[in-house]
């Protein structure tokens, strides 16, 4: 009988100090009036979270290709503009690329400047001068047709941006009254 009670009062003891630990971690988290002059604890709670990574990148870019613009370059394009919206450091990739060529019978796709007759090659090169598209062929990054690739066309700072044109050249024999596309798959990474 004694050790029933005993063990009556254990139980009721448990229950009231659980209760008041309960009662007093709920309390710690509430607000607090403070008087003048004195001073208090703050319990803080931080959690960790992935990084949220977020790049614009135009979804169009129209071009025109023509072998009667002077220099290297034949095409002309806007300026392409890739703004990071992220806070950390991002590296932008090209890992794919379609072409369909089909509009121009005959023509095949060349991975470089040395172009054949009947060849067209196009990439990206960045911005050397503010508003001014390049003229050489310098520094392209030339895309690969229909095939994977791992092209680092630019490395962005947090909340930074580039800007880059397309660029490309066009063999003797290649038609100039049609089109053509070029889908290039990007790939946004931590740097």
């Amino acid at each position: 009988m004694r050790q029933k009670k005993l063990f009556s009062f254990l139980v009721v003891a448990l229950a009231t100090t659980l209760l008041m630990v309960n009662a007093y971690a709920v309390g710690s988290y509430q607000d607090k009036n403070l008087p003048l002059g004195s001073s208090s604890e703050v319990l803080m709670v931080g959690e960790i979270e992935p990084t949220i990574m977020s790049v614009t990148i135009p979804s169009y870019v129209p071009f025109h290709i023509s072998r009667s613009i002077e220099g290297d370059n034949k095409i002309i394009s806007p300026r392409v503009t890739i703004t990071s919206h992220s806070g950390v450091p991002v590296s932008v990739d090209v890992a794919y690329t379609d072409v369909n060529l089909s509009g121009l019978k005959g023509t095949s796709w060349s991975n470089g400047p040395n172009v054949g007759t009947n060849q067209i090659a196009v990439g990206f090169q960045p911005e050397t001068l503010s508003n001014q598209l390049p003229t050489s062929l310098d520094g392209t990054k030339w895309l690969l047709a229909n095939t994977a690739q791992s092209l680092n066309l630019t490395n962005l700072n947090p909340y930074g941006s580039s800007t880059l044109y397309v660029v490309g050249t066009l063999g003797s024999s290649v038609p100039e009254d049609s089109s053509f596309t070029v889908t290039p798959t990007f790939v946004v990474s931590k740097a």
